[in-house]
């Protein structure tokens, strides 16, 4: 039965849900994960939230993109002088700044500072 819904409910919102679940409304998402909770019931398991599919798509995305750099979108992701972090995008809309591009460089920004500190707590 998971085969099933990864097959064929899974797949149709999280095929490109990095570029539009970013700019959707909490009302969307709601409605959106009214899909993935009677599916759980028939499958009788917890299926991970679409909220985590993104990120972790999210990051998976903005990972490939900042180490390609014969990527379009590789220079968006440029690195702060402490490299802790990268730059983030100056957005004038709230359409960019709900986009992928600055949506990636927060998430990417916020998981590169957190395995800073984890590995600093470890060192010390």
């Amino acid at each position: 039965m998971l085969n099933i819904y990864r097959a064929v409910i899974e797949c149709v919102p999280t095929y490109s849900i990095t570029t539009f679940f970013g700019s959707v409304t909490v009302k969307e998402k709601f409605i959106l994960n009214r899909v993935v909770k009677p599916a759980s019931t028939v499958i009788g398991r917890d299926l991970p939230r679409l909220e985590s599919l993104y990120q972790q798509r999210l990051l998976g995305r903005a990972s490939l993109i900042s180490h390609d750099s014969s990527h379009p979108g590789h220079d968006l992701f440029d690195p702060l002088p402490s490299s802790r972090r990268f730059r983030s995008i100056k957005t004038r809309t709230n359409r960019f700044s709900s986009s992928f591009s600055p949506l990636a460089v927060q998430a990417l920004s916020k998981q590169n500072l957190f395995f800073f500190h984890l590995l600093s707590d470890m060192l010390s």
